[in-house]
């Protein structure tokens, strides 16, 4: 039997009504594309091919313009099974597996269903059996309702080409309202309009095309657009830069100032489909990603289109520099000095990276001075591995600078080199940002909190040496009952490694390595965490004096 609310019968006749708003509202926003929409689509996308073999291949270059396997394949999982847990501001949300297994995926699911799921985010079943079970807007069907009815058909027959892949659904962790769906319904009412996009009826293909794989396929704007209290995008700054996760996606919008709209055109078509260059710089995290996985992949005419469109048809958005920290010229020559020691041997002195494409420059980057510091925070904290596959590795600093240092380091770069960006990166930034992205354990904001030693390669005044060989790494998924014997393992490799380590230097070294697994122990109060450092450390003692 079904589960119904407490009180419910008394409540029939509201309910009667609100299921026949509901009914009135779906079909509203669930229409198909119709002939009075042929205005509103490139030509390409309102014929579907006859041929089953031409469908696939249609829907297979959809579904890398859209995207859509990095976000639906997680840890482990095969392409498009799910299990990829996306951090919102509400909790942890996971995506479903969309192959077509029948009992774990989409293959039960008839072509109306999967249309109404992408093109008006609803999935198949309901929620308390009355409501529509509303999918997040993290899925961005808010982009993806401006796809053709015949282009959303030919993405469901590439996902349903695919073989099956039974993978159970991984669980979300949103937080209570947030975990109950039919609270959508409200943010749907204030947010949600379905249908296409309105094409300026001056375009020509091209330019429709353009549009097209921006706005709808694309979703540039779910990321590179500013998002209210309740995540919704704030139409009215389309494009102009928005924070994601420890970073921030630029401006994009067609301002010659402040957006990609005085780039070269040369350039932004690199930056899109060749990995970037030498003059603006390449993509990394989720815009990396983006790009090796999607418009790398699509013609180079796709992307001269889309640069088209960025650069002349969408909304100038004014994006200044932030305010500059107090002693800002204090902080910048700091941050020159710690840049010299650590940074300008890939980078260079004078920011313009190891080409060719082996390591980005920094000087003249749209990214380094974007409205926010973040880029060069997150960059510094968690590393970002490498540009390619010729060039060095970006390590992550986060746990061997601490937070004024890297702001130090943020304001140096934004400003050197004639760089425009503003120094306003302060230490509250970096410490909220070790929260957020995916840092190195030492490197995290709970590390932070409880004051774990800073490490580096080869130590110094104030960080631990990292003795190598993963020794750092002993203690991760330690128990009460093996951290003993761990314990003396590390310090027996320490001592090998030099036998005339004092007590304190090797005191040093497990409390590096025990600290931030520690800090991230669920359920314990930063205060319970501090007694237990203590606690092994005084338990260590007899370890380190024996001869």
């Amino acid at each position: 039997m079904p589960f119904r609310p407490p009180g419910l019968p008394a409540s029939r006749p509201l309910l009667a009504a609100a299921v026949l708003v509901l009914g009135l509202g779906a079909l509203a926003l669930s229409r198909l594309a119709t002939a009075a929409d042929t205005a509103n689509y490139p030509a390409a996308s309102l014929t579907a091919p006859t041929d089953q073999a031409a469908l696939i291949a249609r829907g297979k270059y959809l579904a890398t313009a859209a995207d859509c396997m990095p976000c639906h394949t997680g840890p482990g999982h095969a392409p498009y099974s799910g299990g990829l847990v996306l951090a919102t501001p509400f909790g942890g949300l996971a995506s479903p597996n969309i192959t077509p297994d029948k009992a774990t995926g989409i293959g039960n699911w008839t072509d109306r269903q999967f249309y109404e799921a992408v093109h008006d985010g609803i999935a198949p079943g309901h929620e308390y059996a009355v409501f529509p079970k509303y999918l997040y807007p993290a899925m961005p069907f808010t982009s993806y309702t401006m796809l053709s009815y015949q282009d959303v058909m030919a993405i469901k027959a590439y996902l349903f080409s695919l073989a099956p892949v039974s993978a159970p659904p991984v669980a979300n962790s949103l937080s209570f309202p947030f975990n109950q769906r039919p609270v959508l319904l409200g943010w749907r009412m204030l947010f949600f309009k379905a249908g296409p996009m309105k094409m300026n009826p001056a375009w020509d293909e091209h330019m429709k095309n353009g549009a097209y794989l921006t706005e709808a396929l694309g979703h540039c704007g779910e990321c590179h657009t500013p998002r209210n209290l309740m995540a919704a995008m704030i139409s009215s700054r389309a494009y102009a830069g928005a924070p994601i996760d420890n970073l921030f996606a630029p401006n994009i919008s067609s301002d010659k100032t402040y957006g990609v709209g005085g780039w070269n055109r040369d350039d932004l078509v690199a930056y899109l489909h060749d990995d970037g260059n030498m003059v603006k710089g390449s993509p990394y995290g989720a815009m990396g990603d983006m790009t090796d996985n999607s418009t790398s992949l699509l013609p180079v005419s796709d992307i001269q289109d889309i640069a088209a469109y960025l650069q002349t048809a969408t909304k100038p958005q004014v994006t200044p520099p932030g305010k500059p920290v107090a002693q800002a010229s204090a902080s910048i020559a700091r941050g020159e000095t710690l840049y010299g020691a650590n940074c300008a041997a890939c980078h260079g002195g004078n920011g313009a990276g190891m080409g060719p494409k082996n390591v980005p420059n920094l000087a003249g980057n749209d990214s380094v001075t974007a409205e926010k510091p973040y880029n060069v925070i997150g960059a510094v904290l968690g590393g970002l591995g490498r540009w390619s596959d010729q060039g060095p590795q970006m390590p992550a600093f986060g746990a061997q600078f601490s937070d004024q240092q890297i702001a130090d380091i943020s304001n140096y770069v934004r400003t050197a080199w004639n760089n425009k960006g503003s120094p306003d990166a302060t230490p509250a930034m970096v410490y909220s940002l070790r929260a957020l992205g995916n840092l190195p354990p030492a490197a995290s904001q709970a590390a932070d909190e409880l004051g774990c030693p800073r490490i580096s390669q080869a130590g110094g005044t104030d960080t631990v040496a990292d003795p190598g060989n993963g020794l750092l790494g002993i203690f991760a998924g330690a128990t009460p009952a093996t951290l003993p014997n761990r314990t003396r393992e590390l310090v027996a490799a320490l001592r090998a490694n030099n036998s005339s380590a004092s007590p304190a230097d090797l005191t040093n070294t497990l409390v590096a390595a025990y600290c931030p697994v520690l800090a991230q122990t669920p359920g314990v109060s930063l205060a319970d965490k501090r007694a237990a450092l203590k606690h092994f450390i005084a338990a260590a003692q007899p370890l380190l004096t024996a001869p």
